[in-house]
């Protein structure tokens, strides 16, 4: 019985974990588990741009880990069910649910005591993710269920990320020659008051050109809004489920006070060699220019982007990446923090907000059923101290920035306010058996300012048949 519940739980991760996907710009609109170096990310559920074999199954998930430290030792174990079905190579069903239990390690709990929320759940232990599917033909794709997304082609994304929270949605996908065209439409929850869920929305746009056969440009567009006030009941406006047009004209004509961003998104490969970016703009405020301002000094506080830039190469059995992340300060922020672009206390893109600069480098070697990988990140954060709001924060208003606040917040940069070093290190050595992955890790983090000096070191085992992120956090 145990060998055959093992083998319907096998069949079920081929389907979940390493779907055939159509090969192209595929991957620049992803689900977490789809994404290189997946051992580094938590899992979720989002539809996959194909087809798979007509099926009906169901299986269970197992992830295990036990932590040691100079301080503590802590368990964290995750057991789950799933279900995957597949109609005719038209309608797709997959989902699962999971309970997260343990006593965690200090950074988990942390983590939950500041957010309100568990890692990658919400502010339950329990979670249900799934996602139905149903392809038109070989040209619309719809699906619609509750998980996350991923755009870009790195580690990190300064579009949609997925190291949050799962959410509700509604995706369309269309494909014509060498364009894709994603439209995904969501609700989100603000719990600044853990107290009361206050629901927001969002629609997105991301084109993907397919210029050549090794180069990629697409162009990404989301605008979110809070679903109400204290006088007006919105809910969700049906001039945002317009797909095909831009957000900035329609904001312009209405006079709109919504969050609106606005980005580009590259790849380009040569043979085992990929280079990746992405550019975004929150506010770009062009009216405070030396010339017709006489307060002008540099630095406005609307004046927000980030941008990304990295490398992926491979040979052999070896992947390596390199990435540079950096956002300025107050980007992803706006006036209204409800309007923030954030989703159960977590930000929907990078998960250290704005106001920071960032290195990542990745590693991994598979070797038969041996697979080794280690990740570093050097974070340099400008944090805020009591009574400051430096721009690193983006649930709190733009409106509040530091200086004389409002119209006239200048002389602002990044790492502004208390600068703090962040660095982390992971190492891990994992064994494939029949049915699951054996491994052990360890992971180092230090931070580090003038107001503080912390240092974590865990040494960890653990059993999983799927990747999970258990304290892999800022």
């Amino acid at each position: 019985m145990f060998l055959k519940e093992m083998k319907r739980h096998s069949r079920f991760l081929l389907i979940l974990l390493f779907p055939i996907c159509v090969s192209g710009q595929i991957n620049t609109f992803q689900s977490a588990v789809n994404k290189p170096f997946s051992n580094f990310y938590s899992d979720s559920i989002a539809s996959c741009d194909s087809d798979t074999a007509q099926h009906f199954s169901a299986g269970s998930r197992f992830f295990g880990i036990g932590s040691t430290s100079k301080s503590d030792y802590a368990s964290t174990y995750l057991v789950g069910a799933t279900l995957s079905a597949n109609v005719r190579n038209k309608l797709t069903f997959i989902s699962n649910f999971d309970y997260l239990g343990g006593d965690h390690n200090t950074l988990i709990n942390e983590y939950h005591d500041s957010l309100g929320v568990f890692p990658g759940f919400g502010k339950e232990r329990n979670r249900l993710q799934y996602n139905l599917k149903y392809s038109f033909n070989k040209f619309f794709i719809l699906d619609a269920g509750k998980g996350k997304h991923f755009i870009g082609n790195g580690y990190r994304s300064l579009f949609l990320s997925s190291e949050h929270s799962p959410y509700t949605y509604l995706k369309l996908t269309t494909e014509f020659g060498r364009v894709r065209y994603y439209n995904l439409y969501t609700a989100f929850l603000d719990i600044q008051n853990l107290y009361k869920e206050r629901k927001k929305y969002s629609s997105i746009h991301f084109l993907d050109f397919r210029l050549t056969d090794k180069i990629n440009l697409g162009v990404f567009e989301a605008v979110l809004w809070q679903a109400k006030d204290e006088n007006y009941n919105r809910g969700y406006d049906v001039e945002y489920l317009n797909p095909i047009i831009f957000f900035r004209p329609v904001e312009f004509s209405k006079h709109s006070p919504d969050n609106v961003l606005m980005g580009v998104n590259f790849n380009a490969t040569y043979k085992n060699t990929k280079l990746y970016g992405q550019v975004l703009l929150d506010d770009l405020n062009v009216s405070r220019q030396k010339d017709r301002d006489e307060e002008y000094s540099g630095g406005f506080f609307q004046n927000k982007f980030a941008y990304q830039l990295g490398i992926q190469s491979s040979l052999k059995a070896v992947n390596a990446l390199l990435e540079y992340n950096q956002s300025q300060p107050y980007t992803y922020a706006h006036k209204e923090p409800m309007q923030s672009y954030t989703h159960m206390n977590q930000a929907l893109a990078h998960p250290l907000g704005a106001n920071f600069k960032e290195v990542v480098i990745l590693a991994n070697y598979r070797k038969e059923k041996w697979q080794y990988s280690v990740k570093l990140t050097l974070a340099k954060v400008g944090l805020d101290s009591v009574g400051t709001h430096y721009g690193q924060n983006i649930f709190a208003s733009d409106f509040d920035a530091q200086g004389d606040g409002e119209e006239y917040s200048y002389g602002n940069f990044n790492g502004q306010g208390v600068s703090t070093q962040i660095n982390t290190f992971y190492a891990e050595v994992a064994y494939s058996l029949k049915w699951v992955d054996v491994f052990g890790s360890l992971y180092y983090k230090h931070k580090k300012s003038d107001l503080l000096d912390q240092t974590f070191l865990y040494y960890s085992v653990g059993i999983r048949t799927f990747p999970f992120l258990t304290f892999q956090y800022y």
